[in-house]
């Protein structure tokens, strides 16, 4: 009998709700608790509708303390990359558990920030860039150029930055020249998607308005370190505007150069830190499109008596790929061999006991807190 998402049926309340009963070869038509029913509404890509469900979940009188549907929060935060509502959760976690949170894990925006590590300070000097209720950009980049000068670092994030004007590019350009004139150790949050941002408003023909854009571009550049695209985006001003494009400046960030002199031992000590083999991994959103990785998969379990699956980097198993994903798993385990799915974050593992992945295989949780 076929199991899992081919048997979809029922809801709690709209179309979304109809993820949230999940038939296995013995179980069909069941309700699912909340908790797997916001697994399964993040597996089939409806974040909003999981977000929804698991805040519901963690003010309910029953489900309050349940810290999975808590873990479940988080790690839908650190995914789509919301330190804010991630950081917002975290206090009301404190002082539920009294315990602390989950820590959050930087992406590759903080990699070159030495202070990742010490995470109080970086808290202290983020300024998250965003619209006032009057959807004023102008007087908020007024307010982050104070706060900076005030705590003498600053981390900016822009993820919520989704519009910006010319005149709006200009005075952040000058705001951040400003700080960098002041040699203002700087780093960002989300840049990738605001330079995106503004490359869309670069696309077309060139303008005296869009040539703000484009100097906001350079100057990002300039305080990322970042001299190649720099000079490749000063071939297409030059291009573009028939004029030359501003000179590269060398920006120095002193506490990332101080964080990397007083660090020698940390760069001798990666062999300590490599992490044990934790069996085959698996990695992005587990799909349709993974099928190379599942051949590699079954090779890896050819030859292997005990396969363990290493879950760490997996973002998301798609829900429609997840019945498939079973029969990958249960073929394996039929074969004789012993099955483990380790490093699980509380939303993967959710769905996969939904599914009833468990009575093929071994379910690990990665250790959160």
């Amino acid at each position: 009998m076929k199991p899992v998402a081919a048997s979809v049926t029922g809801t709690r309340t709209g179309a979304n709700r109809a993820l949230a009963r999940v038939g296995t070869e013995e179980f069909h038509s069941m309700r699912l608790p909340a908790a797997q029913e916001a697994a399964v509404l993040y597996s089939a890509n409806f974040n909003d509708a999981a977000v929804a469900l698991l805040k519901s979940e963690i003010k309910d009188s029953a489900g309050k303390t349940n810290k999975q549907v808590w873990l479940m929060l988080f790690d839908i935060y650190q995914a789509s990359q919301n330190r804010s509502e991630f950081d917002a959760l975290s206090m009301l976690f404190t002082v539920r558990f009294e315990q602390s949170p989950p820590p959050w894990a930087e992406s590759g925006d903080s990699a070159g920030d030495p202070r990742r590590s010490t995470q109080t300070r970086e808290r202290k000097d983020l300024f998250t860039l965003k619209p006032n209720a009057s959807g004023d950009l102008a007087a908020e980049i007024e307010k982050f150029r104070a706060f900076a000068e005030a705590q003498g670092t600053v981390r900016l994030d822009v993820s919520k930055v989704t519009a910006i004007s010319a005149e709006e590019a200009t005075l952040l350009n000058n705001a951040l020249l400003l700080l960098r004139k002041k040699n203002m150790p700087m780093w960002f949050n989300s840049i990738e998607p605001f330079e995106k941002l503004l490359r869309s408003q670069i696309a077309e023909k060139a303008t005296e308005v869009q040539r703000y854009y484009w100097l906001l571009l350079f100057e990002l550049l300039i305080i990322q370190g970042r001299s190649q695209e720099f000079e490749d985006l000063g071939l297409e001003y030059a291009v573009a505007f028939e004029i030359s494009p501003p000179i590269w400046e060398i920006y120095v960030n002193s506490v990332a150069i101080a964080a990397a002199k007083a660090a020698p031992a940390a760069k001798a000590a990666p062999s300590a830190a490599i992490q044990p083999e934790v069996g085959f991994p698996l990695k992005g959103v587990i799909s349709a499109a993974s099928a190379n990785q599942i051949a590699e998969l079954n090779g890896f379990a050819a030859n292997h008596t005990e396969v363990a699956i290493d879950t760490s980097k997996v973002l998301r198993i798609e829900f429609g790929f997840a019945s498939i994903f079973f029969e990958v798993v249960k073929t394996i385990q039929v074969a004789g061999k012993r099955v483990i799915l380790s490093n699980l974050n509380e939303l993967n593992a959710g769905l996969l006991e939904a599914f009833g992945f468990n009575r093929y295989a071994i379910l690990v949780r990665k250790k959160s807190i």
